[in-house]
């Protein structure tokens, strides 16, 4: 190997890393858009990843794992979650704590999910993303969805644990 070959292998995790913060960018416009009911172009999202990618969402709100295998049942998963959440919920927004390259690779992405209904009722689920990038791009993205919480943001109110549930799957939308 060259040395200028090394110099250039070694800066791979910094842009793997932009790529995901332009992935969670476009996450926030489509979630914000959802939630007002406006049209979301997904092909910004779609851009990022591979033809044929592999997109898996686990966790207890979602029940049994759901996986999305090549760009069309990925861009199906993602034009479902931008058609929005049927009005129920006014908020869903994400904020990611913490990101890191494992190696050149692997990203890691973790944080909290928060959902507020139109009552001002709401709830927080923690996730982490685990991507697996192939020349710049998306390969492979295991979502892990935590258990639903009460919420820093909005108090818990009149929700019960299967509202919980149910409004942590929407905002999800892999129901």
């Amino acid at each position: 190997m060259k040395f200028n070959d090394l110099a250039r292998s070694n800066l791979v995790p910094f842009d793997n890393l932009a790529v995901i913060r332009r992935y969670f960018a476009a996450v926030k416009a489509m979630d914000k858009a959802a939630t007002s009911q406006k049209a979301f172009e997904t092909g910004r999202i779609m851009a990022l990843w591979h033809d044929d990618g592999r997109l898996s969402i686990s966790g207890k709100p979602i029940g049994e794992e759901k996986s999305y295998q090549g760009s069309r049942e990925i861009a199906g998963f993602y034009e479902q979650r931008a058609k929005g959440v049927h009005g129920e919920i006014a908020v869903n927004v994400s904020a990611v704590d913490v990101a890191n390259a494992k190696s050149a690779d692997h990203v890691v992405a973790s944080g909290i999910r928060y959902v507020v209904t139109h009552d001002d009722e709401g709830l927080q689920v923690p996730f982490t993303h685990n991507f697996t990038m192939r020349d710049g791009r998306i390969a492979e993205l295991r979502i892990h969805v935590g258990a639903p919480d009460k919420s820093e943001v909005a108090p818990l109110g009149n929700l019960k644990v299967e509202d919980m549930g149910r409004l942590s799957a929407m905002a999800w939308m892999v129901a």
